[in-house]
């Protein structure tokens, strides 16, 4: 640095003028004072004619003391900092460089911001938590043949908790389609995004997801409807131990929370369905799908189309059995039902409720559609028994004593159809050491 006062040398320039003058006084080699500056013996020749023309000075850089020719003016850099502090507060560097850009016309390198605000804290601290080791692990050569799929809880609206339920491309890093939900990752949301997955590209090969109760894990490892979908589809589930294990869905969670939320915030967007719909028509449409997918390995696709015999209602939905009785009947959520399929028996037959994504619930036999119709209850169930006596007050008998009551109506009305039968004597101790036992 040049000063009115002098010159301020660091240790390497003290270094580098030290051998240089022992060069020129003839006390070391030119080869030697190469190998102690690491530089080539040319090198040293040039650094020796400037120290002979300029001094001391001669070891600094010819640029000292002048001044940058793209600085920028402290006004601009006002201007940018004011903009980020009032408007933009909630983007990430790079993601208020390109809005910079885009929005207001005015460019400037990251490195440039990353410094002008480094200086005055305002860049985000790298996570410190030392991570595990995990081995790297190659994409799949086309696209289809993988999917990451996995859900993010988070208030994007700024107040309201919503889940996105999302997949992401193995071998592309393309998302074909993701959605906001507000009733969170339940079972009937992720198959919808399946279907949707189904209809816009075909059918994936396997999906990649983490142990959640909706894929078979935890206590639903022996049965899971989406695990049973995925089966009937031909599509493999292949489950993750660790959240690095399926990094890209985990850090494409991570890109998304980190730049939509700031633009439904600036778009003034707080409703559920706007923000789906910015959400596949903006973001995923003109950003992601275009900045993040790279080419696959191989350029045909892995998808399969969906098997024209199958209907998707039939399988992605939720299935209930039930055993029809002798009687023809079933009964479903507390309401008892005949089974109308003709003069054919169903006895012993399992009827399977299915409810498509839509709500709508019908009832199939052997694969084939049945109607049911509902069965009206022609008993009361027995109230408190009221017992009225001549001068006496009302009593109310609870509900018990009046079952107990009615059992012992019951006994003793079968032994006199056993007397007037066998024509034997009534034994009422017979009938009450029975009861005791």
């Amino acid at each position: 640095m040049l000063t009115t006062s002098g010159i301020y040398m660091s240790h390497k320039d003290s270094f580098k003028y030290q051998v240089i003058s022992n060069y020129l006084n003839g006390k070391i080699h030119r080869d030697k004072a190469s190998q102690l500056l690491s530089v080539c013996p040319r090198t040293v020749s040039r650094y020796s004619k400037k120290i002979k023309k300029l001094g001391m000075i001669g070891v600094k850089h010819g640029n000292l003391g002048n001044k940058f020719g793209k600085k920028h003016d402290l006004q601009l850099i006002e201007k940018v900092r004011h903009l980020f502090k009032t408007k933009y507060y909630d983007f990430n560097l790079a993601h208020f460089c390109e809005v910079l850009n885009k929005e207001h016309n005015i460019s400037i390198p990251y490195k440039t911001l990353w410094s002008w605000f480094s200086k005055i804290g305002w860049i985000k601290n790298p996570r410190r938590r030392r991570p595990r080791k995990h081995v790297y692990r190659n994409r799949l050569p086309q696209e289809g043949l993988l999917l990451q799929m996995d859900g993010s809880h988070h208030k994007f609206n700024g107040k309201d908790e919503w889940c996105l339920i999302s997949a992401i491309d193995d071998a592309t890093s393309n998302i074909p389609y993701a959605e906001f939900f507000s009733d969170g990752e339940t079972t009937l949301n992720c198959m919808k995004v399946l279907s949707r997955i189904i209809e816009l590209k075909g059918v994936p090969k396997a999906i990649y997801t983490d142990r959640a109760g909706w894929a078979g894990g935890g206590k639903r490892t022996e049965f899971s409807q989406f695990k049973r979908a995925c089966e009937k589809l031909g599509i493999q589930l292949i489950f993750a131990d660790t959240p690095e294990a399926k990094g890209r869905i985990e850090r494409s969670f991570r890109t998304i929370q980190d730049r939509l939320i700031p633009e439904l915030r600036l778009k003034e967007i707080t409703d559920l369905k706007e923000a789906n719909s910015y959400l596949k028509n903006q973001f995923l449409e003109n950003y992601w799908n275009k900045e993040k997918v790279v080419n696959p390995e191989d350029p045909s696709t892995a998808y399969s189309p969906l098997d024209p015999w199958l209907d998707m209602s039939q399988i992605l939905c939720v299935e209930e059995t039930r055993v029809i009785g002798r009687d023809q009947t079933i009964s479903w959520q507390g309401i008892r039902y005949v089974i109308r399929d003709g003069d054919h028996s169903l006895a012993n037959y399992m009827a399977v409720f299915r409810t498509d994504l839509l709500g709508k619930t019908r009832v199939f036999v052997l694969e084939r559609e049945v109607s049911m119709v509902k069965v009206k209850p022609n008993r009361r169930a027995p109230g408190p028994l009221k017992i009225v006596a001549e001068g006496v007050q009302k009593l109310d008998i609870p509900f018990a004593l009046w079952g107990e009551m009615h059992n012992l109506i019951l006994d003793v009305g079968n032994a006199v159809k056993r007397h007037k039968v066998t024509g034997r004597p009534l034994k009422f101790e017979r009938i009450n050491r029975r009861r005791a036992n």
